[in-house]
């Protein structure tokens, strides 16, 4: 297929999805996440309450990569909490749910960099340090050294 051709089906697809909205119906999601809706997403940027078990988990993951991993992951475990999580939820809900917990866990990791580069100003994300420098730290805490 040309870029030409490529191009032309890109926009024959949006004018069907276009066509569609104005039916009436479900807006069919173009980034292929499987259970995610667009309908009513509005700016899905939002902090909306979460279960407090899966923000713990979420926590406990950041603590985990930094522990383990210097603060460095694929991003596999905590990918796959998340979207455990929001597919339990209603598919309106589901993108404002999944920025909240990349906001959680994204804030705790850079709570412990923090906490971690206190203890040793030398230290870089992915740099070996003293794990036992962690025991005094609580999750969501700050705690100054």
């Amino acid at each position: 297929m040309t870029i030409a051709q490529m191009i032309q089906s890109q926009q024959q697809r949006r004018v069907g999805e276009l066509a569609q909205k104005q039916q009436g119906k479900a807006h069919a999601n173009p980034y292929g996440v499987p259970g995610m809706s667009l309908n009513e997403a509005g700016d899905y940027r939002k902090m909306v309450p979460v279960d407090e078990s899966v923000v713990r988990q979420v926590k406990q993951i950041a603590f985990d990569h930094m522990k383990n991993s210097y603060g460095v992951s694929n991003g596999e475990d905590i990918s796959k909490v998340i979207r455990d999580y929001t597919m339990s939820l209603s598919p309106e809900k589901r993108l404002s749910a999944s920025w909240t917990l990349n906001e959680i866990f994204h804030g705790e990791a850079a709570r412990l960099g923090e906490y971690v580069h206190r203890q040793d100003p030398s230290w870089d994300w992915g740099k070996p340090f003293d794990a036992s420098i962690l025991d005094g730290y609580r999750q969501g805490v700050d705690m100054q050294a």
